[in-house]
This record gives C-alpha cells, structure tokens and sequence, in this order.
C-alpha cells in the first residue's frame, strides 16, 4: 500500500491512503511513501531515497508532469501566503492550513510519483546507509537552535549580523541535504539555518540548552582514510608528521611536506616515488575505478573522470564512514539513556548538546565515533558555553 504522511513533525501523524485523509494513523500495511520521517517504520520503502539525487520533479513520468507541476506551484503559493500573514508551519500541522480537498489531490500524485519509482528505478546498494543517515539529519532538524542573547545583540551592529538574526528567526532549525554533493559531502537545504557556511566570528550566536557544546572532529581525515582504502593499519601520532619522515626523509616543515602531500595525492600529472611507495594511487583506482566510475567501500557509486577519481573516492569514502559513526552514536545516546544529544555536524565534526554530569561516557562517546571495522580514527575534542567560544581539551 502506497501512502503519503501529511507533516514531518511527529505531533502531527496523519497520512493519505487509499483515497482518504486519516488523522492519528499511518497504515499498517503502508509499503512504500515519497518523505523519510523518523517515525515510520524501517520496512517502508522510501522514494526519495531511492531516487538519490534527483529530485521528485526529476522523476515524475511524462503523463503526470503537467498535473504535478500546476499542483507543486499551488503548494509554493499558499506556503509563501502563510509567509507573508505572519504564518509559520512550525507552529501549526501541516494539514491545518491547507484545504483537504487540495490536500488529497497533492497526495494522490505523490502516490503515483512513488509507485513509479519504486517499480523502476533500482534500490541503491548503500540504501542502509542512506537511510541511518536520513534518520540522524532528520532528528537534527526537528530541533530548534538556541540563541545567546548577549552575542545576538553584539552582532545586531552590522548588516550581516542582522541578516544572520532573520535568518535565524525565520528557519531556527537546521536542514540538511545528504544528496547535495556527488560525493554525500552534505549541504543544506534552503529553508535551513546556514550552519555550514556560518562565518567564525558568528557562531557565538548559537548556544547549547545543556552545560556546553562538546565538539569532535577527525584529525587529518582523509589521510587517515587513504590509509583505510589501501588496508593498512593508521599509524598513531601526527599523520602530516608521519608521511614528511617517511616521504621526505623529516627535511620539510609539517605544513610544507601537507601541501607537497595534498598536491601529489589530487593532482595526476604530478609525480613522487617515495609518495606513490606509500600510497599508490593507481593500486588504489585499480581496485575502487571502473568503466568511469567509482565505487566505494561502502557502495557509494559515482561517475566521474579519471582525474577526479581519487579525490571523490577518498571524500565520499570518510563522509560515508562518519555519518555512519554519527548515526551509530545517536543509537547509542539513546541506548544509555542520556540527555546529552547530537546538536549538528560540519563535514568532519560532530557537536553534541553536552550534560557535563555525563562526562564519565565521553570515552564511550570516543569509541563509538573513532572506531570503523578494524580502524581507529584519531579525534580532536573541543568544549564551550557557545559555539563561538570553543576550547581544545583532552
């Protein structure tokens, strides 16, 4: 059974099936939907997952086109209405706003678009993985962030510190995009908060409810998972500092031999014997390239070319690996019972709204994000009362 939710906020359950709005209920028998939403069940199939990157008007078929397109911009008409008298959906369901019989319309096309994808086009071979990811990204956003006023009111000063508080104001929750990238390298989406491209000098503005914002980040990650790809054991200690002792004999300074590193590893035409003995990139396509396109450890498959292939391979191989960590991490804070959870990520960090009373599982905490199969990543831990005012702390 086909079946379309009504609203993303779990205070407000209500579906379209079988040709009627019901209130309070999601399908028993519910097989497949359109949206990821935390709250169904792990045996619904979902089509925009199935459908990556592209999105729901991408894969409308040619006799639904037209029908969807006049009924998506009836949508974007009445969500700017609401806009404009001071209306924001956080604060009501869905389904309250909007007439029903409209409402039925809209869904029954979903329903359509849904059973079209999910008869014709192949269920991804890392869908697991999406899906963990969808979940945690999901929980993120339906919480809403919390300002310092005290900052807020020193960055009301400028122009840009001003539009930051509109922002904040208008979308206080932060959205983001798994399928923005070739590489699952996140963005967000345009109704979020921009956490992702928040200038240093403005993320005082968010602060935690908890005691602190508890931050970690992988250190040298994409060394780290070169080393990963190629199967063998991550050195302890500083990885730039291993690769200029071993690679350039300890003869450079840690940021030279990191630039000279980061220029042959990226760069084909560019040449190094004793880099290419530690890492050999072509072992490495040989074994992830094939036909143009990659295919990752963890069933990622990109097209690309060649001279790109070893860049996005290492990229969506540690964004795949953390975002699996981060969900496993989620799992487990609800497991333990804490009230600590996760607040938001940025590419290769995680920070968590932190209950100082449950520092005796930040070693758990470490585990679970460091270790992937037989490898341990090493992280960097960093602490503050705002996000503008963190510390590096051991």
């Amino acid at each position: 059974m086909i079946f379309q939710t009504l609203d993303d906020k779990e205070t407000c359950v209500a579906s379209y099936f079988q040709g009627e709005l019901h209130f309070d209920q999601i399908p028993e028998q519910g097989s497949g939907t359109w949206n990821y939403h935390t709250y169904l069940p792990e045996k619904v199939k979902f089509a925009d997952l199935w459908a990556g990157d592209k999105t729901i008007h991408q894969v409308c078929p040619e006799e639904l086109k037209a029908d969807w397109e006049a009924s998506s911009n009836r949508m974007k008409a009445m969500l700017k209405s609401f806009y404009h008298v001071g209306l924001t959906i956080e604060d009501f369901c869905f389904y309250e706003l909007v007439p029903h019989r409209f409402l039925k319309q809209h869904a029954e096309l979903k329903n359509r678009i849904t059973e079209y994808v999910l008869r014709n086009y192949p269920k991804p071979e890392n869908y697991a993985s999406i899906m963990k990811t969808e979940n945690i990204i999901k929980q993120v956003g339906l919480q809403n962030l919390k300002l310092n006023p005290t900052n807020v009111r020193l960055q009301m000063g400028t122009q840009k510190g001003r539009d930051l508080y509109r922002k904040l104001q208008a979308h206080p929750t932060i959205k983001y995009n798994q399928f923005g990238t070739r590489t699952g390298r996140l963005t967000t989406l345009p109704n979020s908060f921009p956490i992702l491209t928040l200038p240093k000098k403005m993320r005082g503005v968010i602060e935690p409810y908890r005691t602190a914002f508890l931050e970690f980040d992988v250190v040298s990650a994409e060394v780290a998972t070169l080393f990963y790809l190629t199967g063998r054991p991550i050195p302890s200690g500083d990885l730039h500092e291993w690769i200029n002792k071993n690679a350039f004999g300890g003869k450079l300074t840690r940021d030279e031999s990191k630039t000279a590193f980061f220029s042959w590893l990226y760069d084909p035409r560019k040449t190094n014997d004793a880099l290419e003995k530690l890492f050999s990139r072509q072992e490495i396509l040989e074994k992830y390239y094939f036909n143009g396109r990659i295919n990752n450890p963890l069933g990622r498959k990109i097209e690309v070319g060649e001279e790109k292939a070893l860049n996005y391979l290492v990229q969506s191989t540690f964004n795949d690996i953390f975002l699996i960590n981060i969900a496993k991490l989620s799992e487990k804070l609800k497991e333990w019972g804490l009230k600590s959870n996760i607040a938001f990520f940025i590419h290769d960090s995680v920070v968590l709204d932190f209950d100082v009373r449950e520092k005796d599982r930040i070693d758990d905490i470490v585990s679970v994000l460091s270790h992937f199969d037989d490898y341990k990543f090493d992280l960097h831990m960093n602490l503050g009362k705002n996000y503008g005012d963190m510390r590096e702390i051991k």
